[in-house]
């Protein structure tokens, strides 16, 4: 029997006492157990540090196990080359980077890729993205670059570095500060409005929009956040997500999501909608998968991505990419009918040409066999949104009577950056837009506590009336 290794070398902090941190319904550990059925030659491990967001279910201690797969925990003290060893050591025929969100800095699949890079020096095989993708990934203004040389859309820049930008409040030795005049003058040559953000952080945490000049020069004097900072044209358009994954130059793209936005036309990370597939021809889907494939190809990707991307005036935008795991993934494996980890487990079996729910195969050439239409059968319609934290009886009272919820996060963390963060994320899905919004509908009847008027209007509109407009 084969071994094959899953491991997560970053994490967030512990959560403080009657915190519960993250839980999946269903629980992490019967999708681990569902995917080792798909696999069943195989002998799974999985390796993470507490509390394992993201990975198992947990809070201070592990709430499940597992039947079918081992969990391996790691201390939160190893190096990069600890972690290697101590899966070498196990001897699996396979590594396979299970790379999660973090906070403040999404840096987690930088942690992995070198976690892969040492394990391949120990003659294990690994799919893991390379060092310097998932390092140009986290440096946002590296990766614009990176795409713009080669032929992505993205959005004018400037980068500025913070401590420069500001030395002469902190260095009373310098009267004049050149840098700031030369950064303000290269700032006013771009359109506006634009985007302010850190360059390395995760998330939207810091973004900001200035409408003008002024605005702008006012915004990053009061910059307080530890990082350097990417002014860019803000890109008016419909903001979007697509996931994509895969080892060895084959790839699987899956159907893009639109995300809703707020009255600056950006993200809302606790707010936004997000549904999908997409059904206007308009957008021209097969071109931009074939364009994810190309960057797939550029990067030699070797696992799964997130690309956030924007439609303005008939053509796509790259915004950025997340070389990792993120909460869209639940949605989009949803779409095609399956859940998250399944992703991986393809990966594993070399089945991301032929992926579950799918017949469809894509290359950079530019054939397309088999792709169903927005409405074709290997697609289901689905939707992820937010409301306000319920308690495990109520998610499991809710998931019993209603068979189109497909997964719901509850979410209770306390990192110091961010604070409390309260939340239940869920994502339904149904054969039509029409049954999706009556079981969604049904449950607000239910208990009108549970989706409030504003998200339910958004719902409405993404996921059904934006569609029907001419």
């Amino acid at each position: 029997m084969r071994k094959i290794a899953f491991y997560c070398s970053g994490r967030n902090e512990l959560p403080p006492d009657g915190i519960s941190g993250i839980q999946f319904f269903p629980d992490r550990a019967s999708m681990w157990d569902d995917l080792a059925k798909r696999i069943p030659d195989a002998e799974i491990s999985v390796y993470f540090t507490p509390p394992g967001e993201f990975t198992a279910d947990m809070g201070l201690k592990i709430t499940r196990f597992p039947e079918r797969v081992s969990y391996v925990l790691l201390d939160g003290t190893e190096t990069v080359e600890e972690i290697a060893g101590r899966i070498a050591g196990d001897h699996p025929d396979l590594a396979i980077a299970f790379s999660i969100p973090v906070l403040p800095f999404d840096w987690s699949a930088l942690r992995d890729a070198m976690v892969g890079e040492e394990l391949r020096l120990r003659g294990i095989r690994t799919i893991s993205h390379s060092v310097r993708f998932t390092y140009d990934s986290f440096e946002k203004d590296s990766m614009s670059d990176v795409l713009r040389k080669n032929g992505f859309n993205v959005a004018r820049s400037v980068t500025v570095q913070n401590s420069l930008y500001h030395a002469h409040l902190t260095d009373p030795s310098i009267p004049q500060n050149v840098y700031r005049e030369f950064i303000l003058r290269k700032i006013r040559e771009l359109r506006f409005p634009v985007i302010i953000k850190p360059t390395v952080f995760s998330g939207s945490e810091g973004l900001m929009v200035a409408k003008d000049f002024d605005d702008a020069e006012e915004k990053l004097n009061k910059w307080e956040l530890d990082s350097d900072i990417l002014v860019e044209e803000q890109i008016i358009g419909e903001i979007f997500g697509i996931e994509l994954y895969g080892t060895d130059g084959q790839y699987h793209v899956m159907e893009p999501v639109i995300f809703s936005s707020n009255s600056d036309g950006v993200t809302d990370s606790i707010a936004s909608i997000k549904s999908g597939p997409v059904p206007d021809e308009k957008y021209n889907i097969d071109h931009l998968k074939k364009e994810m494939v190309r960057m797939a190809e550029l990067f030699d990707l070797s696992g799964a991505a997130q690309v956030d991307l924007v439609f303005s005036e008939g053509e796509w935008y790259v915004l950025e990419i997340n070389p990792r795991y993120t909460t869209m993934s639940d949605l989009s494996a949803v779409i095609e009918g399956k859940h998250a980890l399944d992703i991986y487990g393809e990966m594993a079996m070399g089945d991301q040409q032929n992926p579950v729910g799918e017949d469809r195969q894509l290359t950079a050439g530019g054939k397309d066999e088999g792709r169903a239409d927005f409405d074709g059968r290997e697609h289901r319609f689905a939707c992820d949104f937010k409301t306000k934290i319920l308690d495990q009886e109520e998610i499991c009272r809710l998931r019993d009577k209603y068979s189109s919820i497909a997964q719901v996060m509850r979410v209770q963390t306390a990192v110091s950056s961010v604070g409390l963060v309260e939340y239940c994320e869920f994502v339904m899905a149904a054969d039509t837009r029409e049954e999706l919004i009556k079981e969604i509908q049904n449950i607000r009847d239910d208990n009108k506590d549970i989706i409030d008027d504003e998200v339910y209007r958004s719902i409405k509109y993404y996921l059904l009336e934006r569609w029907l407009k001419k």
